[in-house]
């Protein structure tokens, strides 16, 4: 019972938008990429859409924000989401009274299990943040400290992959299979962190690469 309060407790906490980002960033970009290509100050048309990696796990792209649905199912006894007082169980769903809304539910004998959404954002056209299209990709850039953190959406006959470039491990396979120019933020002999400094060329050789660290690939719904 204890455990189970404990889990439905973090799982609400964590069901509204958050921001996504890799953790101690490895790779930085000296510009929004790729360089001499144009601001978008929206998704296109072809890109908005619902992009699925299986029913618990969609990428949702729309005209302003682009974010990534997880679907939790949780499952109790009607006692136990009796002693929630956050929820309760009305007209055969769980309610959740803090968000005012209601989960969708099924229920098997004694046993009520219910869905819970996370919605993780990865582009807002937020002050800090540039969308660029080139060619079949949407390129995603976040300013931090006058450096630019950089992922992509890239379609494809069927579907969509998204890759954050960011790890030790990506700049490794970046440094061997490229040869772009970087500078290297170091810190009592520890390296930090490095910024890349791509022609447009060189970009579009990155663009078609694959097996970064942190890729994801969705089909269309």
């Amino acid at each position: 019972m204890k455990n189970l309060l404990i889990i439905l407790a973090t799982s609400l906490l964590f069901s509204s938008c958050k921001e996504s980002a890799i953790e101690n960033n490895f790779i930085y970009f000296s510009e929004a990429q790729p360089t001499n290509v144009d601001e978008i100050n929206e998704f296109p048309k072809k890109f908005v859409r619902t992009y699925t990696m299986d029913y618990s796990h969609r990428l949702v792209v729309q005209p302003k924000c682009a974010y990534i649905l997880e679907i939790e199912t949780l499952t109790a006894l009607k006692s136990e989401l009796d002693s929630i007082p956050e929820l309760e169980f009305r007209n055969n769903q769980v309610y959740d009274k803090l968000e005012n809304k209601a989960y969708k539910t099924f229920i098997k004998g004694d046993t009520i299990a219910f869905e819970i959404e996370r919605l993780d954002t990865i582009f807002s056209f937020a002050e800090n943040e540039i969308a660029k299209q080139y060619k079949s990709s949407l390129v995603l850039n976040k300013e931090v400290d006058g450096k630019y953190q950089t992922s992509i959406l890239k379609l494809s006959a069927i579907g969509a992959t998204h890759t954050q470039l960011g790890t030790r491990k990506d700049f490794t396979k970046l440094k061997s299979e490229l040869k772009i120019p970087f500078a290297t933020e170091m810190k009592e002999n520890d390296t930090l962190h490095v910024v890349l400094t791509p022609t447009r060329a060189d970009f579009r050789k990155l663009l078609r690469k694959e097996g970064f660290e942190y890729e994801s690939n969705y089909l269309f719904k």
